[in-house]
């Protein structure tokens, strides 16, 4: 079975944009694939691992970045711009291959493999994974009352980059870059994280804002449209529409009614998996014994439209992932399957592939032009926001009736810059958009760091607009107040947390569970006006109307209670 540790290898070279190799039949390991190379791909992941993760935590608590944005640069630090572990004297033993047919022997680098390893994982389980949460978090019901304002935001803050950041790559890049790159470039900043603002809205204690209400909406939706139009163009592409195909890249259609047929053929058969087949999985399993195989099941579905979206479709694997969590969230009101991967993937499984992005990262190959176009490049991805949400506002100001209250430039400010980050989708894209050879490394790089400055501008920014927010007469319930229940060694922060959840999803059903990495989740209560969020190190935090948070309280100390009375001797 020596030979599975090739796949990775084989799959995963056009990532780094080298020359077709062909590996020859027969091509089996000698010693390369021993017990030592075994324990140096250990001692690299954990040394991978606890970087990004040490200097993570350092860029939050001493700076304020955002986690994401500090395990990226966890990962730069560890790179080829810095201290380069690839290149350390433990990691370059050689990996022998021997072609059984001819006897001739190839040898590679050690650490080429470890990253490849990492690549490999994270561009199916870890991006899979990131867009079937976010499919999870989708509640089409509040999607669709959401109001003008969110839908308008999300719509125009998904094409409007691509138009100024396309239009910028036009005027910086237009003697070396295609109509591909510029458009790829776009939709790379076309999405907006959303849970990055939300994070940062929340432990601002600023979620009750209508402006806040309205970021949770609008990023759901450009996050939708940008996967869909990522899909589109990577189709186009395959049709040769913008152009010589970049070397490299795999073009299965020449013509581009066969391209949107089999696309079309593809959301047929994922609709029709995802409206019959998985709920029916399900639903089984929840009425046996085998309700902790609802997370392997939710599993093998995501990895099967994530393939299915690409092979069948030609769409972008992440399309298909983002729908297995849209038609699972239907049939697990109780996120039985997030529970089970979520602790695992955000734990371990991000931070290696936030940390990858980063070990691909060399900031020396940036001359002084390429930091002008970062500056650039950043520069729009903050206006095409900011006029987005501007414009949003300014319609549905146009729009409202007598007595509605209408929108201030301040909250179109605060709106405008919790929608800046760009954050994991941002970096999905551009990882894609890399492997296919659509953007070469220097544009990668520019990329990433621009989406790390995104996440770094946006808290500035918003500390600027809260520091002049006067929030009794912005907020639109003067009742609201934020309770800190604090943490709960004996029985456990994180238990009564979901001892909360379980009781309020037998009561009432919550809108959307949104859950981060390091563990932190919040739960959104329509119903009762009221979040709740889980922080590790803070506890169990409740913002909202006092009143409402009193009567989620009362009934969960009843609820609990009445469990207790149950236990006895006999």
């Amino acid at each position: 079975m020596r030979w599975l540790f090739m796949v990775p290898f084989l799959l995963c070279m056009g990532l780094f944009g080298s020359d077709t190799i062909v590996m020859p039949d027969g091509l089996l390991s000698d010693s390369g694939l021993d017990a030592h190379f075994i324990a140096e791909f250990a001692l690299f992941i954990a040394t991978l691992l606890f970087g990004t993760l040490i200097i993570g935590k350092i860029c939050k608590y001493f700076f304020r970045l955002p986690v994401i944005a500090g395990q990226i640069i966890g990962g730069i630090i560890l790179g080829p711009s810095l201290l380069n572990i690839r290149q350390l004297p433990v990691f370059a033993h050689p990996a022998i291959f021997t072609d059984m047919l001819t006897g001739q022997m190839y040898s590679f680098v050690s650490s080429d493999f470890f990253v490849l390893f990492v690549l490999i994982i994270s561009a199916t389980v870890t991006v899979g994974y990131l867009l079937w949460s976010a499919g999870c978090e989708t509640n089409l019901q509040s999607l669709a009352k959401v109001g003008l304002v969110a839908t308008n935001a999300g719509v125009l803050g998904a094409v409007i980059p691509i138009l100024m950041i396309g239009g910028l790559a036009y005027f910086f890049l237009t003697a070396d870059a295609s109509v591909a790159q510029m458009i790829g470039l776009g939709i790379i900043f076309s999405a907006t994280s959303v849970s990055i603002p939300i994070a940062m809205l929340f432990a601002s204690h600023k979620m009750h804002l209508r402006s806040s209400q309205a970021t949770l909406g609008a990023a759901i939706i450009d996050d939708v449209i940008a996967v869909i139009l990522l899909s589109v163009f990577l189709i186009c592409m395959q049709t040769g529409m913008f152009g010589a195909l970049p070397v490299g890249y795999h073009a299965p259609e020449s013509s581009l009614g066969l391209a949107f047929g089999r696309m079309f053929f593809a959301f047929i058969a994922l609709f029709s998996v995802g409206l019959f087949v998985l709920p029916y999985v399900i639903k089984k399993l929840k009425n046996s014994n085998f309700v902790h195989l609802i997370g392997p099941a939710a599993f093998i579905f995501m990895l099967l439209f994530f393939s299915c979206a690409e092979l069948i479709g030609g769409l972008a694997g992440i399309t298909g992932a983002y729908f297995a969590g849209l038609f699972h969230r239907m049939v697990d009101s109780r996120n039985h399957a997030e529970k089970v991967m979520s602790p695992f993937v955000n734990s371990l499984l991000l931070p290696l592939f936030l940390g990858s992005i980063g070990l691909q990262v060399d900031l020396k190959i940036l001359s002084f032009s390429s930091w002008i176009v970062v500056l650039w490049l950043l520069i729009a991805a903050i206006v095409s926001k900011l006029v987005a949400t501007y414009w949003a506002i300014g319609m549905s100001n146009l729009t409202m009736s007598k007595g509605q209250k209408h929108w201030t430039w301040l909250e179109g400010y605060i709106f405008g810059s919790s929608m800046i980050p760009r954050g994991e989708v941002g970096l999905v894209v551009a990882s894609i958009l890399r492997g296919s050879s659509v953007i070469d490394s220097q544009l990668y790089v520019i990329s990433v760091v621009v989406i790390i400055l995104t996440t770094v501008a946006s808290p500035i920014m918003l500390s600027i607009g809260f520091s002049k927010l006067d929030l009794l007469e912005v907020s639109e319930d003067g009742g609201v107040v934020t309770v800190n229940l604090g943490m709960f060694p004996i029985i456990g922060t994180s238990q009564l947390f979901n001892m909360i959840v379980n009781v309020l999803s037998a009561n009432t059903k919550f809108s959307s569970e949104i859950r981060f990495s390091e563990g932190r989740r919040i739960l959104d209560l329509k119903k009762y006006k009221v979040k709740i969020a889980y922080s590790p190190g803070e506890g169990v935090i409740m913002e909202g109307d006092k009143i409402q948070i009193e009567q989620i309280i009362d009934l969960v100390k009843k609820a609990i209670k009445t469990d207790l009375s149950e236990i006895s001797v006999s």
